[in-house]
């Protein structure tokens, strides 16, 4: 059984100076510690936010400037495009003109060649036409 008397008070005294010394000397560092260590996770986890929110700013800005650049980069090959289909243009008008010049450079030519033919052969025709004259009549005509 438990009796109250002295003994009880000195053993109360004894747990209170027992724990005023373990508050002093382990329980206060412990907790001092513990709050060090919630500080300094606190830090890192706000630290681990701003770098979080810094990456995913610079990913955002990286996906823009890389979308423009896409943009600008089919802006630039269309244009580059039409400046080629108006190249072929142009070369395809004057290898056209070329052409037809040529061709009737050699119409020319053809022509010229043809009037002096006929030339030539109403002359032989004409002389012809004399000596089968002469054949046939067996005498100058």
């Amino acid at each position: 059984m438990i009796t109250i008397d002295l003994s009880i008070v000195a053993e109360l005294i004894c747990v209170l100076f027992m724990i005023a010394i373990l508050n002093s000397i382990l329980y206060k560092p412990l907790r001092n510690v513990l709050k060090q260590r919630k500080e300094k996770m606190d830090a890192i986890d706000s630290e681990a936010a701003r770098f979080e929110n810094n990456t995913k700013r610079l990913i955002e800005d990286f996906e823009n400037k890389m979308r423009q650049a896409r943009l600008a980069g089919k802006e630039e090959f269309e244009k580059f495009r039409a400046e080629a289909r108006e190249e072929e243009q142009k070369l395809i008008e004057e290898s056209t003109k070329e052409a037809e010049a040529k061709r009737e450079e050699l119409m020319a030519q053809l022509k010229t060649q043809i009037d002096a033919a006929k030339k030539d052969l109403q002359a032989q025709a004409e002389a012809f036409a004399m000596e089968i004259a002469q054949k046939l009549l067996g005498r100058a005509v």
